[in-house]
């Protein structure tokens, strides 16, 4: 059963503002943010006021997560599941939610139950992507979380909140195995994914469902122009989530995901194994190195010995 959740913003924390706007304006093709007294700007791709929000800081990753809960009962139900299990979940401010409760997941990434986003008075309009994004019941598309101790962020999420797995991953990379769950909390393939992995961030990357092909494919030549380095070429994912889609760095570091074609699971959905996409989605120079000195800081990391103490 649908734990009632969608997932309804995401918060970075970015050390350059100006390259982020410009990344959202020119790349995503967003209109013009929504700018805030405290330094943040909010960035529309629905009716919903603002469902991508950049704000000043050093950590350059996702800082936070906004779960649209259907209703105040929905709310309600999962702050108590939340500090049943033993989570914090206190009732806070959020600008532009009508009701708030805020928590924080194992990784320390803070998770804002929310009700009644604010919406905009003008409909959404991009000419980079002319028939918008697929929202709405599904929420916005999905961000993936790297983080060590999968059975604590399993707790977290599938066992407190009510998230599905719809796939898991098991990968060895040279001397490192990575696992990882696929989360769902609506028909979405996954809202939420985890990754075991030695990564340098929080955030591996966040996802945007585009309407149609046609638009991923002009995203794609548009990463190409700017110069926005790409991570995995164009391709596509194996079913049951069959997304076109390609992967290219933000501002910060981490990834984006532009894509079309989800998949869609069902309540009573049984959880499958994560396989190689069919055709493209080739790794780039960029992320082999990448992953090469992750394998290396891990490696060197395993054998390091305690400092000797006095």
């Amino acid at each position: 059963m649908f734990p009632g959740l969608t997932l309804g913003y995401l918060i970075f924390e970015v050390s350059d503002l100006a390259a982020w706007r410009t990344f959202a304006t020119e790349m995503l093709g967003l209109p013009a943010p929504l700018e805030h007294a405290n330094g943040s700007m909010g960035f529309r791709l629905d009716d919903q006021l603002q469902r991508l929000i950049v704000k000043p800081g050093d950590a350059d990753d996702l800082v936070g997560i906004g779960l649209e809960c259907r209703d105040d009962e929905t709310l309600d139900r999962l702050a108590t599941a939340l500090a049943t299990a033993g989570y914090d979940a206190e009732a806070c401010e959020v600008m532009g939610v009508e009701r708030a409760v805020r928590s924080t997941d194992p990784s320390g990434l803070a998770v804002e139950l929310v009700v009644g986003p604010a919406r905009a008075t003008t409909p959404f309009s991009s000419d980079a992507f002319p028939d918008g994004f697929v929202t709405g019941d599904h929420g916005l598309g999905h961000a993936v979380l790297a983080y060590r101790d999968l059975a604590a962020m399993r707790r977290y999420y599938v066992e407190t909140l009510g998230f599905g797995v719809s796939d898991r991953l098991e990968q060895r990379i040279g001397p490192v195995e990575i696992r990882g769950l696929f989360l769902h909390c609506n028909p979405r393939h996954h809202s939420i994914a985890i990754l075991d992995a030695p990564l340098p961030r929080r955030c591996h990357h966040f996802m945007l469902q585009a309407a149609d092909l046609e638009s991923v494919g002009r995203a794609y030549e548009r990463a190409q122009k700017l110069g926005v380095p790409l991570s995995l070429t164009l391709g596509q994912h194996p079913d049951p989530d069959p997304t076109m889609s390609f992967y290219a760095a933000t501002p910060s570091g981490f990834d984006f995901e532009i894509g079309a074609g989800g998949g869609i699971v069902h309540e009573a959905w049984d959880a499958g194994r994560v396989k190689a996409s069919p055709w493209g989605h080739k790794p780039t120079f960029r992320l082999k190195w990448q992953t090469m000195r992750a394998l290396v800081r891990h490696r060197f990391a395993r054998r390091a010995l305690p400092a000797a103490t006095a």
